[in-house]
């Protein structure tokens, strides 16, 4: 009896549900017309509304007397009223919403690839509509910018992968391949010695210098992959690559780590070194400074890195500004912004720079 009342509740609710949706049809196809044509339809609604009730009670008020012609001349009065008001309506109306019908063209050929159409100033444009365009034309100034920047990182990338690369086959080819061919022709020539003490010289000789040649293909793994990163985890990575630079920099170190094993995705830590990498290397080469302070810390939800020196500054806008000097500080805040975090650089001339980086920890990890 219950899922007989029910499956009739589920009916009459899908029915009145059915009944509903042709109505709701108008209602949206309404709604879906231009704002132009819906303020027109109000205006003129309001105005015939306003005519014809006018022109009801005058033909009321007259109607006793048989005044016939003024009854006609009163309905030709509301009639051209009428016609004058909605044709002055549409007039104001197509002038006042001409900028907005500028805006959208300009979106239109934007987003169909023209990325230099811009709106342009309408002297019809009330003081908000300006703010409007204006704030419109500077959001497409700040993409274009963006997608320039973005093309210009990737191009840098690119080439700074290109010259790894040939960089790497140098070694490889000049010095590692080099020593493993004259080796193997030494060892040929040891073998070939019947001095046991003087072959015995040579092969150990081989085997050093062979050892020599494993530490070079292992310094040049180091530097595409820091095993560090992988074997020990973010800070300690950290700890031996600033100790490291700062001792090779004769740089004074203030550092202070967390340990934030587990709490970041690998992606989050690789990307943290990286940042770190680029803001000392800043340090090294712009700075001037002869101290550096670097932080990592757990901070809840975040990790957090910082890396302040003491020396000369810059203004930063001006840096970001430039489309070349600015692409190692755009390419720290892309890294961030992959990983779901965001940088922060303050500098100012004469006091040194501080960059703040805040990645947000993995899921699991998160404090409520």
């Amino acid at each position: 009896m219950d899922a007989k009342l029910l499956s009739n509740g589920r009916s009459a609710e899908n029915r009145a549900g059915d009944a509903a949706r042709p109505l709701a049809r108008p209602i949206r196809a309404l709604l879906r017309i231009p704002l132009f044509a819906k303020i027109l339809i109000a205006n003129a609604t309001i105005v015939v509304l306003v005519a014809v009730t006018g022109a009801v009670l005058a033909v009321g008020m007259t109607a006793g007397n048989g005044a016939h012609p003024v009854t006609q001349l009163i309905a030709l009065i509301a009639l051209w009223g009428v016609v004058v008001s909605v044709t002055v309506n549409a007039a104001i109306l197509w002038l006042a919403l001409g900028p907005l019908k500028n805006l959208q063209q300009t979106a239109a050929k934007v987003q169909a690839g023209d990325m230099d159409a811009r709106a342009e100033l309408s002297p019809l444009a009330d003081a908000d509509m300006e703010r409007l365009t204006l704030t419109f034309n500077a959001m497409l100034d700040t993409g274009v910018a963006y997608r320039t920047r973005l093309r210009d990182v990737a191009a840098r990338a690119l080439a700074a992968a290109e010259e790894e690369r040939k960089r790497l086959a140098r070694e490889l080819h000049d010095g590692t391949a080099q020593t493993l061919a004259g080796l193997r022709v030494r060892r040929r020539l040891a073998r070939a010695t019947e001095d046991a003490e003087v072959r015995d010289a040579q092969l150990e000789q081989v085997s050093r210098e062979i050892g020599e040649a494993i530490e070079e293909v292992r310094r040049m793994a180091k530097g595409l992959r820091p095993p560090a990163l992988d074997m020990l985890g973010l800070a300690p990575a950290v700890d031996s690559y600033v100790r490291s630079l700062a001792e090779a920099a004769d740089l004074a170190l203030d550092l202070r780590l967390d340990l934030v094993d587990g709490v970041l995705t690998p992606e989050a830590e690789l990307a943290l070194y990286r940042i770190l990498q680029e803001a000392l290397s800043n340090v090294i080469r712009h700075s001037g400074g002869s101290r550096v302070r670097v932080r990592l810390q757990h901070t809840g939800r975040y990790v957090e890195l910082s890396v302040e020196d003491d020396g000369r500054g810059f203004d930063v806008d001006a840096e970001m500004s430039d489309r070349t000097r600015g692409l190692g500080l755009f390419g720290m805040q892309e890294r961030a912004a992959y990983v779901g975090g965001r940088v922060s650089i303050t500098s100012t001339p004469g006091r040194g720079t501080r960059v703040e980086v805040t990645v947000p920890v993995v899921e699991a990890t998160r404090y409520a």
